[in-house]
């Protein structure tokens, strides 16, 4: 009985000690990921970082957005529908994944900026979208990548009207284009 009360007590003290070193280790690859706005990380650049009340916002965990390198395209419709609503896009960070989502899942639906974005697929990351209006806002004014000039915008994944989506220029606020306007796409990805 002894012995088996011993061998109980090593197994309980291994299994202690291999909890520990896994929460060592698991807390020093979240300390190694800290990256900062303009690093190169997760195939991109991080151009912001989530803040309190932002939607994904975890204080013990940092996250934020990264964009592709380079644009995806050029001279791109938004989408070959031009003129039935997607209705449900929405605008606010955070929301540009599920935008994609639901352009590339409309009835009909052939090509468009956002399934340039989903189809994109760099440094293994294959998780990439079209950025929401205010995605698009913050990379557009974070100064960390070109986001076109006067005569050349970006998309946003959020619809303005039914035949119109947001659209912006570096340096300008967002506004809304006719989706039938071929411009630049440029992927983001979150992290």
């Amino acid at each position: 009985m002894k012995n088996a009360k011993e061998g109980a007590s090593k197994i309980w003290i291994a299994v202690l000690v291999i909890g520990l070193i896994i929460a060592a280790v698991s807390a020093l690859s979240f300390m190694a990921t800290k990256v900062e706005k303009g690093d190169r990380y997760g195939g991109g650049i991080v151009f912001y970082i989530l803040q309190p009340g932002d939607a994904g916002y975890e204080a013990w965990k940092q996250h934020g957005l990264i964009s592709a390198l380079n644009d995806q395209s050029s001279g791109t419709e938004w989408s070959n529908i031009k003129d039935v609503p997607v209705f449900r896009t929405q605008t606010a960070i955070g929301t540009g994944r599920q935008n994609t989502e639901f352009i590339t899942a409309q009835a009909g639906h052939i090509s468009s900026a956002a399934k340039i974005c989903a189809d994109y697929v760099h440094e293994g990351h294959s998780d990439w979208y079209l950025p929401s209006r205010d995605e698009l806002n913050i990379l557009c004014k974070s100064n960390v990548l070109d986001c076109g000039n006067y005569e050349d915008a970006h998309w946003s994944s959020s619809e303005a009207t039914p035949n119109d989506a947001w659209a912006q220029l570096e340096g300008s606020a967002p506004h809304y284009q006719m989706k039938q306007i071929g411009i630049k796409v440029r992927a983001i990805r979150s992290f």
